[in-house]
């Protein structure tokens, strides 16, 4: 039996339709965009202007050079159980789900009704069938496809979000867990100077009850005990915040009962830092910054695709059973096939006023993509110079704690032999003991600026992703 002719046309058309389909376009490169959208003045240079690290790749396991197996545990801990996190892995299986849903158009759509009824109007006939029906819309204009590389992008842009934020959580934590151990060694400096100021207060009791110094030396004394036992107390208060911030950032209740380390760990060796043009493919959060670039790119071409006749396939069949066909010897099967079209015609502008809104969204995807490669480029300068800065003022201090130290056993010597008076000795005391604070201080600002260094290369780190 031959096909009938209108069926022979159809697939005729069929077949011309498919080869005509229109190519989904692609954004430009990330370093062309970079330079479309950067002013004249932000030129990006071939190297980093700051010098602080050394040649070679970005390190993936930044969290073990630091040497600290509490560290390491509480980073695993936080990635694990941080709440935020799990609601960025949400958002990832959103992307998905919508990438799956904008996928689906590019598939036949096969739809089933069934039902079974009674019509009444002189009399009334039972009534009872079931229809299946095929639609498949031909993406001639490449509509389905721009929205599915849309979703792609977008999918792609929260991967990258969630591996932000897990690196950005780990940098948190390892910078909290810094300065919780830095507060608690001021603490118990400024505990160990109440010990030093107490012992003084004593001796200096002691040469007043003997005659050897007035009562302003005692009152002096006194002073700089409750100034280093106030100390204490707001550093104290400080620690408490400390861990009881870091404890809710890694999933715990906050109740202070963090264990800390004993000390600050030394610095690690320095960091390979690699080039300003790499870090526009490894730092996640301007990978996502360019992903959703591209996903505003293709949302263009969906709304131009929109404007244009949507073309369907169509197919159908099923039984239908009545009283009044049986007794008219009716046949109760049937079939069909076709196609749709389903051109606009007149919208009042609303589909010119969508392209003009895709392409605005499109031109602020990319200028935030300059703006976050800018704040990315300002990151790594700004830690690589401080590395720098941090080191010397450093060194500079423990040269200062050793001449104030020599300084003020000099001066316990001359106050003991009656050559100097109380308050030049406590104010030797108290040049060396702020010199300590500084000490630390400074020391626990190069581990968390090193913190902040890897964050803004990029550097991932060695530990189980959360599931």
């Amino acid at each position: 039996m031959r096909p009938p002719p209108f069926l022979v046309c159809l697939l005729g058309v069929i077949a011309l339709l498919s080869t005509v389909q229109c190519a989904v376009k692609h954004p430009a490169a990330v370093t062309d965009e970079l330079k479309a959208v950067l002013p004249a003045a932000a030129i990006v240079p071939p190297a980093w202007k700051a010098t602080g690290g050394t040649a070679g790749g970005i390190a993936t396991s930044w969290v073990t050079t630091f040497a600290d197996p509490q560290l390491e545990a509480i980073v695993a801990e936080g990635l694990q159980n941080n709440l935020d996190l799990k609601a960025a892995v949400a958002r990832v299986d959103v992307a998905a789900g919508l990438v799956a849903q904008a996928r689906a158009l590019m598939y036949p759509q096969l739809s089933l009704i069934s039902g079974a009824g009674i019509v009444g109007r002189d009399d009334t006939r039972d009534r009872s069938g079931v229809v299946g029906e095929v639609s498949w819309e031909l993406d001639l204009w490449g509509r389905i496809r721009a929205q599915t590389a849309a979703s792609e992008a977008a999918r792609a842009a929260a991967d990258a979000d969630l591996l932000y934020a897990r690196q950005s959580l780990a940098a948190t934590i390892a910078t909290l867990w810094y300065h919780t151990v830095a507060t608690e060694r001021l603490r118990l400096t400024a505990q160990n100077a109440s010990g030093v100021y107490g012992d003084l207060l004593k001796l200096v009791k002691t040469r007043f009850a003997v005659g050897r110094c007035g009562a302003q030396d005692v009152a002096l004394a006194g002073a700089d005990l409750d100034r280093s036992r106030q100390r204490e107390r707001a550093y104290a208060t400080s620690g408490q915040q400390f861990v009881r911030g870091l404890e809710v950032v890694v999933g715990r209740y906050p109740a202070a009962e963090l264990a800390l380390a004993a000390d600050l760990p030394p610095m690690p060796g320095s960091v390979p830092e690699g080039l300003p043009a790499e870090l526009l493919d490894r730092r996640p959060d301007l990978v996502a910054a360019e992903r959703r670039v591209a996903s505003a790119f293709h949302l263009i071409q969906v709304a131009q695709a929109a404007r244009a006749p949507r073309i369907a396939l169509t197919a159908g069949g099923g039984r239908s059973s009545t009283d009044l066909f049986r007794l008219a010897g009716i046949g109760t099967s049937f079939w069909t096939v076709g196609i749709n079209l389903l051109a606009p015609l007149f919208s009042a502008g609303a589909l010119q006023a969508q392209v003009r809104i895709a392409t605005a969204e499109q031109q602020a995807a990319v200028v935030l993509y300059g703006q976050t490669a800018l704040r990315a480029f300002s990151e790594v300068e700004t830690s690589l110079v401080t590395e720098q800065l941090l080191l010397d003022q450093e060194q500079y201090l423990e040269s200062v704690l050793k001449q104030d130290t020599e300084a003020l056993r000099l001066g316990r010597i001359r106050y003991d032999v009656g050559a100097t008076n109380l308050l030049d000795v406590l104010q030797l005391q108290t040049r060396q003991l702020n010199t300590q604070f500084d000490l630390i201080g400074i020391r626990g600002d190069r581990l968390t600026n090193r913190v902040a260094l890897h964050l803004a290369l990029g550097g991932g780190f060695e530990l189980a992703p959360t599931p």
